[in-house]
């Protein structure tokens, strides 16, 4: 077995890791991250539906190059990305990859010629049918796609030529690499969406545990403004590749415990260090492979985040200092808050609390991107949003890495403007971390101008890769603009009204049956669990002090040896991700399921609140005491002289409930287990969980409302210039705006004053 197969624990979950992953997936039913089942079935007509549109226009495209219908020209659409995976949204778009015959091209076919008015080019096709609301063709993008909007479904679709087909086979096999031969840049990264996804759900040894977890981490990244792979932040692919490494490292951990384990392993990584989940080969078709070993460029690249198809890519090479800084912030608050979730001490929507963007800075930058028309908008604003990355890199040049600049993901609009013909993006300016820990900042001028004007070269520049035409076109604009935090304009900030609310779920009858398996675990852990003062100390398994009987404990009531991640593990059929019909190619299963509490009294709040020096995992194996009375309890009494002061935690229990409640419990998870395959049982489950929590004890609480965001702080009217405070934040003066040529007008400039 390979460093990168072997896993760091086996252990199965504990009672209180099963009751922290039922609040979390009960939780994220409130969090408007499940689709309703009326929805995943619209979806799969839509696709359904695009798909016959592909297949006519295959044949009456293949026609016009003479190759008639006895040679059956045909098509394959395949989906990718969060649909693939099986964590999207109500919200969420749907990746798809259109792999046609050899006779018909992306350029020529699928695209269409402006000159030609796009005649026989699937473009048209889709423009013209009846159900299409917005279509954008990107053509010169890294990924050529059309973005659309097909029946209030946003799609992104991509096309491959695949040579040696007139007809391409139904069950053709996008993960073999012999597919890769004869294909231009553009195919192989249109490819690899597909593989890449295979691949990440051949490679996860949970599915369920790895959907939960994924889902809650990325309503965390959405939240906390770290989602947006264009910007230098995270993308579905690069999310997805961290919560798989973790789930191989702990392949029957719960999900709570995964998210805990995300915190802890990628806070404490060093980020030289690429992320695989297998070894790199490279198969000989000529295809460039990731390894800086041999390319002295990515060397220098700040995360890698490698995708395990081939040819294998950096995902993250976006990533410049400033998001890094962002991301490594958000780790470790992540980190912290979800410690205080397995203590009891908060709970799981205080991980995803909104980012109090607009309070964090004194200084932002506006950028502003508008059109003279609706056409031109839509092609221009992909442009300007994709070219920020350079502006964010254009600052911590013309800074010497002094300043950050903290680019916000949200898009914003002017009320008092036309919104299908601008939007706004800002970024936050903000000291460096310094290179020694407790350095002073740097003071001296700093002149951001050149950042400005490379930015505004480069958009003006707007070349189409394919043919090499000039896209840029009069009315076209961008505006950056300087402003102080208490400039900022009121419809930016956000309100009670826009902020996270607690809604109502898309799929009712799911909600109440995960929040009466939450109750039911709860119920579980209070059956299962020991009161008592609760010691714990961290010791190897080998050196725990044996008791009379010459073991660690000397009853199962009593707490045994556990290790830090643990999870759920069995064998079960997922949901179906995709359409696997004539329809729609590419199904996306899996297996996974739940097992039930393995019995072990320690909560695993306590086993992890101690983390391991390597900061790789929580630590992997502890003593623990509590629970029961008598001869249960030797184990932390005998050792409670030689614990140390700052590795133990101690609280106060009232023992164990009543036989009746353990009853009541196992009444109560069969309830749910029975309603999750009949959705006309969830009264019953939820009767039943009321029953067993009135036996045990336990309070089942109602989903709490989100916690309220953080006063927008007064502004310090007296800023005056561009200078480091007392507080270490950087301030930046504005000069009067002054116009640029090229159509762009900008209007900041920025001076430092010296001491």
């Amino acid at each position: 077995m390979s460093a990168l197969d072997r896993p760091l624990s086996e252990a199965m979950p504990t009672a209180m890791d099963e009751k922290l992953s039922r609040e979390l997936e009960a939780r994220l039913h409130h969090e408007d991250v499940f689709e309703a089942p009326d929805e995943c079935a619209r979806r799969e007509e839509v696709l359904g539906e695009i798909n016959e549109v592909l297949q006519q226009w295959v044949v009456a495209a293949s026609a016009s190059k003479g190759i008639g219908e006895d040679l059956e020209p045909r098509c394959n659409l395949y989906t990718f990305g969060s649909y693939r995976l099986g964590v999207h949204g109500p919200s969420a778009d749907i990746d798809t990859l259109c792999i046609g015959p050899r006779h018909l091209s992306r350029a020529e076919d699928f695209f269409g010629s402006e000159w030609s008015e796009y005649e026989g080019s699937f473009y048209l096709e889709m423009k013209r049918h009846p159900g299409i609301e917005k279509i954008v063709a990107v053509p010169d993008a890294v990924v050529p796609e059309l973005k659309m909007v097909f029946r209030g479904f946003e799609i992104d679709m991509a096309y491959v030529c695949m040579q040696g087909f007139v007809a391409v086979p139904e069950d053709l096999d996008v993960c073999q690499t012999s597919i890769l031969q004869n294909l231009d840049d553009a195919s192989v990264k249109s490819l690899n969406g597909c593989r890449v996804a295979d691949q990440l759900l051949r490679l996860v040894p949970n599915h369920d545990a790895f959907r939960t977890a994924l889902r809650a981490l990325r309503v965390w990244a959405n939240r906390r403004g770290v989602y947006s792979n264009v910007l230098g932040f995270f993308g579905g692919v690069n999310l997805a590749i961290l919560v798989a490494r973790v789930c191989q490292l702990y392949p029957t951990a719960a999900p709570s415990m995964l998210v805990y384990s995300f915190f802890q392993l990628w806070d404490a990584w060093q980020w030289t260090t690429p992320v695989m989940l297998t070894p790199i080969v490279d198969e000989g078709h000529g295809l460039r492979v990731w390894d800086e070993r041999v390319n002295k460029s990515e060397r220098f690249q700040l995360m890698k985040i490698i995708t395990p198809a081939y040819p294998a890519q950096n995902s993250t090479f976006n990533v410049t200092h400033s998001t890094l800084h962002v991301l490594k912030q958000e780790f470790k608050k992540g980190r912290e808050v979800c410690a205080k979730i397995l203590l009891g001490a908060a709970k799981w929507q205080a991980l995803w609390e909104p980012l109090p963007f607009f309070s964090m800075h004194k200084h932002y930058l506006q950028v502003t991107s508008c059109a003279a028309n609706a056409e031109d908008f839509k092609k221009w604003e992909g442009w300007v949003h994709s070219r920020l990355r350079l502006l964010v890199q254009g600052v911590e040049t013309c800074s010497s890495g002094a300043l950050v600049a903290h680019p916000y993901p949200e898009r914003k609009q002017d009320p008092s403007k036309d919104p299908a013909l601008h939007c706004i993006y800002y970024m936050g300016l903000g000291p460096a971390p310094p290179p020694t820990p407790g350095a002073p900042p740097p003071r001296g001028t700093l002149n951001l101008n050149p950042a400005v004007e490379q930015f505004q070269m480069m958009v003006t520049s707007w070349v189409n890769r394919s043919d090499g035409t000039v896209q840029w076109q009069p009315g076209m604009e961008a505006h950056v603009k300087h402003l102080k935090r208490k400039d900022l304009p009121a419809w930016a900030l956000p309100t009670s009204s826009n902020a996270a609310a607690n809604p109502a779920p898309a799929d009712p009858a799911a909600a109440a049956v995960a929040a009466a398996a939450a109750a039911a675990a709860a119920v579980a852990y209070n059956a299962t669990a020991g009161g008592g003062a609760v010691g714990i100390k961290r010791v190897r398994s080998e050196d725990a002090p044996p008791t009379a009987a010459g073991n660690v404990n000397a009853s199962p009531a009593a707490a045994t040896t556990a290790t830090a991640i643990d999870a759920s593990a069995g064998n079960g059929v997922s949901a179906g991700v995709g359409v696997n019909s004539a329809s729609i190619n590419g199904n996306g299963g899996g297996e996974g399921g739940t097992a039930a509490a393995t019995g072990d009294d320690e909560p695993a709040a306590k086993r992890c609140a101690i983390e391991d020096d390597a900061g790789v995992g929580p630590s992997s194996e502890l003593v623990s005491a509590g629970g029961g009375t008598g001869a249960e309890t030797q184990v932390g009494t005998a050792q409670a002289a030689d614990r140390m002061d700052d590795e133990s935690i101690e609280g106060e229990g009232e023992g164990l409930p009543s036989v009746a409640a353990a009853a009541a419990a196992a009444s109560a998870a069969a309830a749910v287990e029975a309603a999750s395959l009949e959705r006309e049982n969830v009264n019953d489950a939820v009767a039943a969980v009321a029953s067993a929590a009135e036996l045990g004890g336990v309070d089942v609480e109602t989903p709490l409302p989100p916690l309220p965001p953080p006063p927008h702080p007064e502004p310090n009217d007296d800023i005056a210039g561009l200078r480091a405070g007392d507080d270490g934040v950087t301030e930046v003066a504005a000069k009067k705006p002054q116009p640029a040529g090229n159509k762009i007008k900008v209007s900041f400039a920025s001076m430092v004053k010296k001491p």
